[in-house]
């Protein structure tokens, strides 16, 4: 059964993939390195409680919107 088309590159990547198998199992371990990671349920946890909301912006800090004190002499 023809699969149809297939592209030149596409043909060129099966055909590399083939002689240099090296690439295939550096590609999955850098995917282990990236994805399959074991999470710490207990650092995760502490994290969400100690999330603090931000104040809409993001950008800027809590202690922006507060007034500077009056300046002595003025």
């Amino acid at each position: 059964m023809k699969n149809g088309y297939v592209s030149e590159f596409t043909l060129f990547m099966n055909q590399y993939l083939a002689e240099h198998p090296q690439v295939v199992e550096d590609q999955e371990r850098g995917w282990n390195i990236y994805w399959n990671r074991k999470v710490d349920q207990s650092a995760l946890e502490k994290a969400r409680q100690d999330y603090v909301p931000d104040d809409g912006y993001g950008f800027h800090p809590a202690y922006w919107h507060v007034k500077p004190p009056p300046v002595k002499g003025s």
